[in-house]
């Protein structure tokens, strides 16, 4: 079953945004002349209830849709889109998005066995792409695509701003980003540093909601912490150490004490980022 779609209010009535259960935020940006859906969740399903909520914002402008990334929950709606689709349109993504939605296929295979609800996912994949920073003139505001590599190779954000919003896909997060690649951790803290200079006065997350400007430094503390606190541990470590599930507790930060002493209460935090925070320490010690 296909999580429940709820819409979520924004400090600006040209960015509608909608959360589909706890796994993810998409968004329809309106300018004058575009409706541009910024990712299209991991179904067709649900991809189709954001239309039909936005279906009254179409009238007199030009549909487009951009994928931040092609990981299943930003990317495997796309379908709704295609050619032969309900709402045909063009897919804006990085180039090298090219490549992660053709190895999406086996991902999709795997998950179609695991839950019903893929079943009728099909990768479509992006029909424009670029390389550098792409601009969306849409009349009234503009619409920067800014690479934004680290948690994903192909990851873009969009920056608004006349309104000083930015979209941040999975490059920011609440408590704290991901990063995929262990190897890719300066990558992604070099972005997080790019879109600190950007001003945002607010920051609209994938993952975490509604955010201020304070979400950034939030971010880099974070990984700051880890830094700090791993400088000379990585010599005590035993043997396998970059596979054990329990590397946090084994190196002194322990999940449930790192959120703690970020404000927050763990047993509030999603799960999902229990598995982030360890593969965050790993990535962090392989790169010290």
């Amino acid at each position: 079953m296909n999580p429940a779609l709820v819409e979520l209010s924004t400090p600006h009535r040209r960015v509608r945004m909608f959360r589909a259960g706890e796994e993810v935020d998409c968004f329809v940006v309106l300018t004058r002349r575009y409706a541009v859906v910024v990712d299209t969740f991991g179904t067709p399903e649900e991809a189709a209830q954001v239309m039909e909520a936005a279906r009254a914002d179409l009238e007199g402008r030009q549909l487009l849709v951009i994928n931040t990334h092609q990981h299943y929950d930003h990317a495997w709606g796309n379908a709704v889109f295609a050619l032969d689709g309900p709402y045909p349109a063009s897919i804006l993504a990085h180039e090298k998005g090219l490549a992660a939605a053709r190895a999406s296929t086996g991902k999709l295979a795997t998950k179609q066995a695991q839950e019903a609800r893929f079943a009728n996912v099909r990768i479509a994949q992006p029909t424009l792409t670029f390389n550098e920073q792409f601009q969306i003139h849409g009349g009234d505001l503009s619409l920067e695509l800014i690479p934004a590599p680290g948690h994903a190779e192909d990851q873009v954000v969009m920056w608004i701003p006349e309104i000083k919003t930015l979209l941040a896909a999975d490059a920011l997060e609440f408590p704290f980003p991901e990063v995929e690649v262990p190897d890719q951790l300066s990558v992604l803290l070099q972005t997080i540093q790019t879109l600190k200079t950007l001003g945002a006065t607010t920051i609209l997350p994938c993952h975490g909601g509604r955010r201020g400007p304070e979400l950034i430094s939030r971010n880099l503390g974070y990984f700051a912490t880890l830094e700090r606190h791993l400088q000379h541990t990585k010599p005590q470590l035993p043997e396998g150490w970059e596979a054990r599930e329990d590397l946090p507790q084994l190196v002194g930060l322990p999940f449930e004490g790192i959120v703690s002493e970020m404000g927050l209460n763990p047993a509030q935090v999603p799960d999902l980022y229990r598995e982030f925070h360890r593969i965050n320490v790993r990535a962090t010690l392989m790169n010290l």
